[in-house]
């Protein structure tokens, strides 16, 4: 076991195989928990609502707002305030 936090830092790309393998997959069978009632659900199951930029996903259970993607000028932006995690089906 690693006594010394400092040997855990790694280089700032290390973790991009990691998040390439994530955003590559279906994100509408990835499973999300509402961060406001707790509930569990597929982000397909979750209910769009369209903004001039992008999208609001609203919780089906209690309405609270897990996501919000946007495309704009300077990016696509993805804020998941609302979300306790996303999780992807191992394919294992």
């Amino acid at each position: 076991m690693t006594e010394n936090v400092s040997d855990l830092v790694l280089e700032g790309n290390a973790a991009v195989t990691l998040l390439q393998e994530l955003f590559a997959c279906d994100i509408t069978v990835a499973r999300t928990q509402c961060e406001a009632c707790g509930s569990i659900e597929g982000v397909g199951s979750l209910r769009p609502y369209a903004a001039p930029m992008g999208a609001v996903l609203r919780c089906s259970h209690c309405d609270g707002i897990l996501m919000r993607a946007a495309h704009t000028p300077h990016g696509r932006w993805l804020e998941m305030k609302g979300a306790r995690y996303l999780r992807f089906q191992s394919s294992m």
